[in-house]
């Protein structure tokens, strides 16, 4: 087996003694997470949220975080929080993230986990590990789109029932969103007093002049931005059809970021509909890069049917992009009144609306001003005094 790693505060913990002789004298409340997320992608807003809510513990006062990572390749900076109120185990990280990596570290976290003591155990998915033992068991829930839209994943029963049982187990379930919770209690019949709604916070995209020029020489025209996955529900086949109806074709470029190639299916259509001259898909991006396809577009468009939360849309907001959304599920909650709004189920809405978000000076710089605004509101900082609000009425 490989050696753990002994880098700051992501060093090995053979029992509980280790553990506790780092720990502040003084401790009023000890957190556990796990390794489920981490286990299953290396980035990601799931693995972003729980990095950022370990980070806020650790800079809180009595409070002691700690996390077992394992086998990992996990890119947040662990090794910078305080040793002193932050625990992280981890091994190397030469496998890559999936099902096999996920085993080897459920088995090993629980055999960590039996050395410690405990009085909040914060899953980072939809399983508890049987040795994460603790005083109070809380639970987030981001979304229901595996509930809705069973048919698009093999597995969807499987993470339900999984769901089923943590929910009937936890103390308390954060929902990210209004609408998140409404569709909890629709699906799992749950008391809305055990449920608490807590915002998710938006972390800066960096800027950079090397991706700002490389963007220049792959984008010449003014363009209209499609950011993520792009397959059923995202809405990105609506979103071809409504860009080839206004015309918009004639003078802009329509530019996906990430969510890998375009599909075959996806080139058909775009080459049925005319665009394959202004079509520019780039597969796989750098933050940096997308914080400069953000800031440079004429508008940023998020047709999806269905989200818990939806970060693009504020990350677009943040750097001065109008954005067209949908309005649906947790969109209007969380963007307020910043964006341009449609039907997503009315194609004829979609196409006026992108005609008018495009064309409308005014009601641009009025969705830069205000987007700017909104986006300021969410703060991990915020997120996470909110957390702890809710371990210590646990």
């Amino acid at each position: 087996m490989r050696a753990f790693s002994t880098n700051c505060c992501i060093r090995p913990c053979s029992n509980r003694d280790e553990r506790d002789a780092t720990a502040p004298a003084q401790i009023a409340m000890r957190v556990l997470y796990d390794h489920q997320v981490f286990s299953l992608q290396n980035a990601g807003g799931a693995s972003r949220y729980h990095y950022e809510l370990m980070r806020y513990l650790a800079g809180a006062p009595e409070n002691y975080a700690e996390l077992f990572l394992g086998e990992s390749g996990c890119a947040y900076p662990f090794e910078e929080l305080p040793r002193s109120q932050a625990h992280v185990t981890r091994m190397g990280g030469s496998m890559k993230p999936g099902a096999a990596r996920y085993a080897l570290n459920e088995l090993l976290g629980n055999m960590w986990c039996a050395l410690g003591r405990f009085d909040i155990y914060h899953p980072t998915l939809y399983r508890r590990m049987p040795m994460g033992r603790a005083r109070r068991l809380v639970a987030t829930h981001h979304d229901c789109v595996h509930e809705r839209f069973p048919q698009l994943f093999r597995n969807a029963q499987r993470i339900i029932k999984a769901k089923r049982r943590l929910y009937a187990e936890a103390d308390a379930i954060i929902c990210v969103s209004e609408s998140s919770r409404n569709d909890l209690i629709e699906f799992y019949g749950l008391d809305a007093r055990k449920t608490w709604v807590i915002h998710h916070g938006l972390t800066p995209l960096p800027r950079s002049a090397k991706s700002e020029a490389e963007l220049r020489t792959l984008v010449s025209r003014p363009y209209v931005l499609f950011v993520g996955k792009r397959g059923d529900y995202k809405g990105f086949d609506r979103l071809l059809r409504a860009f080839s109806s206004a015309g918009l074709d004639r003078s802009m470029n329509l530019v996906a970021l990430g969510g890998g190639s375009l599909t075959a299916a996806e080139q058909a259509e775009v080459n049925r509909l005319g665009l394959r001259d202004c079509v520019i898909s780039l597969p796989f991006v750098t933050d940096s890069l997308l914080a400069e396809a953000y800031a440079a577009a004429t508008l940023f468009v998020y047709p999806s049917l269905y989200e818990g939360f939806g970060f693009p849309p504020l990350e677009a907001m943040a750097l001065g992009c109008p954005a067209l959304v949908s309005k649906t599920s947790s969109m209007p909650e969380v963007c307020l009144d910043a964006p341009f709004y449609f039907d997503p189920h009315d194609q004829s809405s979609f196409e006026t609306a992108l005609s008018e978000a495009v064309g409308d000076g005014a009601a641009r710089s009025r969705a830069i001003a205000r987007g700017k605004e909104v986006a300021a509101q969410y703060r991990w900082q915020k997120c996470g005094e909110q957390t702890l609000a809710l371990y210590r009425a646990c």
